[in-house]
């Protein structure tokens, strides 16, 4: 009988906090599909790899994996780096990969935010016309990236009848940045800002975004500001992947065949712009 694997596949950090959040929070989606083998992989920047975590499941006897990216929206990494990586270890392993759908803007993701809002911010109810929706993001090169949590956004503020919401990023690729979204907030009246962090491990970003959010309420003690937990701290997320992963196993998805071939043949390593140290991929290499 053919062994099903599973390969959660994550960005990668230089903070060990994030890269064993993500092992544990694999750890903890492996009890919820018993009868399949799970492993981790990273993109860059952390152990195991992609390669390595496709080697671990052959070496367990599983000749069909599908591989879960815990990736939030669009870019670079999900249109060409994860695919073209996974066609070519599918390659070299002989095994079938197939890989399953971001996150996105989905309502599942709305519920979620709102469950996180929920348990941060319980004594707003009722003050949703004094309320600013802040929504933090990491950022991407690509303009429809950063279009998917501007639509979020924007369902999650409707939800929630929030007076006004805005984004701030953290990486210096979008615009505008964390400090600049607060100065945005400073000049406007509301006196609750709830934050929710579309991040979903801790991490350099995080640990930055959250020194200026306490900066901020030092110097106006008069406004509130929530921070929610991660979005790896609600039990929605698993149920989102859960659903991904149901449609890559019926075939209604799969990211690889949606690519040429010949763009799948001939990806090659690259660097990346912004600094990142890579392990070595035999067949790899990506860039934002």
């Amino acid at each position: 009988m053919s062994k099903k694997g599973i390969l959660l596949c994550g960005h990668g950090t230089r903070v060990k906090r994030g890269e064993e959040a993500f092992l544990n929070y694999v750890h903890l989606f492996a009890q919820l599909v018993p009868g399949c083998e799970v492993e981790a992989g990273f993109l860059e920047l952390s152990e195991p790899d992609f390669e390595e975590g496709v080697k671990r499941l052959v070496n367990k006897g599983v000749t069909s994996i599908y591989a879960l990216p815990l990736f939030l929206f669009t870019g670079v990494h999900i249109q060409r780096d994860i695919p073209c990586i996974l066609f070519q270890l599918q390659k070299k392993y002989d095994v079938s990969i197939k890989l399953a759908s971001y996150i996105g803007d989905c309502p599942e993701m709305v519920a979620l935010s709102n469950d996180l809002i929920k348990r941060a911010a319980k004594d707003i109810e009722g003050e949703n016309a004094d309320t600013l929706l802040y929504a933090l993001g990491v950022g991407a090169s690509k303009p429809e990236a950063n279009g998917d949590l501007a639509r979020l956004t924007r369902m999650v503020q409707e939800s929630n009848h929030f007076a006004f919401a805005l984004q701030g990023f953290c990486s210096r690729m979008t615009y505008p940045s964390v400090s600049d979204a607060l100065a945005i907030c400073e000049s406007l009246p509301y006196k609750n800002i709830v934050v929710v962090p579309y991040i979903l491990f801790p991490g350099v970003y995080m640990d930055k975004a959250l020194t200026l959010f306490s900066e901020f309420n030092d110097r106006f003690p008069e406004r509130k500001v929530y921070v929610t937990s991660l979005l790896s701290e609600s039990k929605l997320l698993s149920e989102i992947l859960l659903k991904r992963l149901r449609r890559v196993e019926t075939g209604e998805v799969d990211l690889i065949s949606n690519l040429d071939t010949e763009v799948l043949e001939s990806y090659t390593p690259h660097h990346h712009h912004h600094g990142h140290h890579h392990h070595s991929h035999n067949c790899k290499g990506h860039h934002h």
